[in-house]
């Protein structure tokens, strides 16, 4: 998703109906609003990896999908403590939010499409190794065909879900520049929570796009400015993430995801041997390599099942903040003399 020609934009979920005012006066945030960034801030910096072999893990991807339902929380919290009910709100701000977190669940099915493309891709190797266990020649070569169609099947970006996760990532960046509309009290504080969780968002999306993407088109470089309490642990963050994203591809690797990546070089390792034979390789050295694909494997597929429930919960939470909004409308309708017209 990084773009050379242009800079990133940064993105706000329950959109921006106060055109990032902050900019142009004195604001200070309020005691609440603190808070909500101190707490954004410390999930940033629990997200940096330590090394940079962990740089992109299911672990990783898991923590930082429940980070931003974290963030979700704390905003739904944050509208609560600033007392600034549905009534107040202007009748755009309503549309926007449905409008951005219906991207949010279009993201999550792209995403989980994708999933079920990688558990295909489990399968594959997993009959390839099967194959392998017959002392018949005709299977070895179906397993150094099953290999090789797997690392064809894994870099076919077009193939995937991948393009359309980073079209809703696309879509999130464009509803930063909305049109100026009218200020009201501590809608300066809300404004900049919301900012905070859509910067979050997108930079994890990205990540995990990228997590089974071979291109670096993939990442967002996003650029936020330092009033932010965050700021200094999310720019550190992306730099440390999508630097050493770029170290894997620098190396001749194409899978930034660990757990992929040890899939893949496994896969390496066997497939010359069934196509031209085992030369000085002994059968041992040969089964031990099978052995090492097959539990880096059975391993891949465990944690894509971790990210798929992760996933799901995700899904779950972004629900439960629409309705809870639209349930709040019904009760007591925005400000506004046009009609309402929501999404589902």
């Amino acid at each position: 998703m990084s773009r050379s020609e242009g800079p990133h934009r940064s993105f706000l979920p329950i959109g921006n109906p106060f055109k990032m005012m902050m900019h142009k006066t004195s604001h200070l945030p309020s005691t609440v609003l603190t808070a909500f960034e101190k707490n954004l801030a410390e999930r940033f910096r629990q997200l940096k990896p330590n090394n940079a072999s962990d740089v992109i893990t299911f672990s990783w991807m898991k923590s930082a999908l429940g980070s931003i339902s974290e963030t979700l929380h704390d905003v739904r919290n944050l509208i609560v403590d600033l007392e600034l009910p549905i009534c107040s709100w202007d009748i755009k701000w309503v549309d926007i939010y449905l409008e951005n977190s219906l991207n949010l669940l279009d993201f999550c099915s792209a995403y989980g499409t994708d999933i079920v493309r990688q558990r295909f891709g489990y399968v594959m190797l997993k009959c390839a190794l099967l194959d392998l266990e017959s002392d018949n020649p005709k299977k070895f070569m179906q397993a150094s065909s099953s290999l090789h169609e797997w690392r064809q099947y894994q870099s076919c970006y077009d193939n995937s879900k991948l393009h359309e996760c980073c079209d809703v990532i696309r879509k999130l960046e464009e509803t930063l520049n909305l049109p100026k509309i009218k200020n009201i009290p501590k809608a300066k504080d809300l404004v900049r929570a919301m900012y905070g969780l859509k910067v979050q968002t997108m930079f994890i999306f990205s990540i995990c796009v990228a997590a089974f993407s071979t291109s670096l088109r993939t990442l967002v470089d996003l650029q936020v400015p330092k009033q932010y309490l965050w700021q200094e642990s999310f720019t550190d963050l992306q730099a440390v993430m999508n630097g050493e994203i770029k170290n894997v591809y620098a190396s001749g690797e194409i899978f930034p995801l660990k757990e992929l990546r040890l899939v893949d070089q496994n896969v390496k390792k066997l497939f010359p041997l069934l196509h031209d034979g085992l030369g000085e390789i002994t059968q041992e050295v040969f089964d031990g390599y099978c052995t090492e694909l097959r539990d880096s494997n059975e391993k891949f597929l465990s944690g894509l099942d971790d990210i798929k429930s992760e996933m799901d919960r995700f899904f779950k939470v972004v629900v439960d903040g629409r309705m809870a909004l639209l349930d709040n409308f019904q009760q007591q309708q925005p400000r506004s003399g046009m009609q309402q017209q929501v999404r589902m």
